[in-house]
C-alpha cells in the first residue's frame, strides 16, 4: 500500500517543485518558457516576504504533486486565494492525488 501524505511545502522542496514545473511546461509544449531560477523561486516562496505558498503530496516520501497558490486583493471582494497550479507527475495521474485534502476514492 502506498503511503500518501499532504503537507505544507518547505524550502528544501523547491528543487523538486521546479522539476515538476518543468515537467508541466514540457507537457504544455512550452519548456523554454520556464525561466525562473531556483534561487528566485525559493526566495519568492520562503524569503522574508513570500508571495506564494504550496502544499505537496508525497507518495512513499517522494513528492509526486503540489498545489501552488497566492493571495490577491480585489477592491470589490477583499482578499482572495488564487490557485496557480495543481501538478501531479504523469506517472501518478489518475490515482486521486489531486483531490481535496489528499482524499482518495477507495472504490
Amino acid at each position: 500500500m502506498e503511503n500518501i501524505q499532504v503537507r505544507r511545502a518547505i524550502k528544501e522542496d523547491c528543487p523538486r517543485l521546479l522539476e515538476l514545473i518543468r515537467e508541466l511546461a514540457l507537457f504544455e509544449r512550452a519548456p523554454e518558457q520556464v525561466i525562473v531560477t531556483l534561487e528566485h523561486f525559493a526566495e519568492s516562496g520562503f524569503g522574508p516576504h513570500p508571495v506564494w505558498w504550496a502544499f505537496v503530496t508525497t507518495v512513499d516520501g517522494n513528492i509526486e504533486g503540489f498545489a501552488l497558490y497566492y493571495i490577491r486583493y480585489s477592491t470589490w471582494k477583499g482578499q482572495r486565494m488564487y490557485l496557480e497550479d495543481l501538478i501531479v507527475t504523469e506517472e501518478m495521474r489518475g490515482r486521486g492525488l489531486g483531490k481535496c485534502c489528499g482524499c482518495r476514492d477507495t472504490g
